[in-house]
């Protein structure tokens, strides 16, 4: 199943950079297929490699996230069967989960990372 193959290298990559948000996003990525990412975080290469290498569409959420959304980029994202994974700020977590409620999509995990001030979180 491509979902335990990617929380097997996520989580192995994780393990190996040593970060709590790294960690989260290993764990949530396990049933991600897609990862919203903030392009100010610096997601570890080793991380995004495995991920990506494992299926999982790495996304960084650029501009305004509505727009986004409802562009040809963000198309993936509006559909129903698409399960998001996000490491972003609290304002865009916000606006993806109401648009993400559209398509009938709750949040189902969120968590706070103090240290680097990012959530991590699921929709699906």
């Amino acid at each position: 199943m491509a979902g335990a193959s990617v929380a097997g290298a996520a989580i192995a990559a994780a393990a190996s950079a040593g970060t709590a948000v790294t960690a989260s996003v290993a764990e949530a990525a396990a049933s991600a297929t897609v990862v919203l990412h903030d392009p100010q975080f610096d997601l570890p290469p080793e991380v995004a490699a495995r991920l990506a290498g494992n299926g999982a569409k790495l996304i960084a959420l650029e501009g305004d996230p509505v727009r986004f959304w409802r562009s040809q980029v963000g198309q993936v994202l509006t559909h129903p069967q698409t399960r998001l994974f996000g490491v972003t700020r609290w304002a865009d977590l916000l606006i993806v989960r109401g648009l993400a409620a559209e398509t009938r999509r709750h949040l189902r995990h969120e968590q706070f990372h103090q240290s680097s001030g990012y959530f991590t979180w699921l929709i699906d």
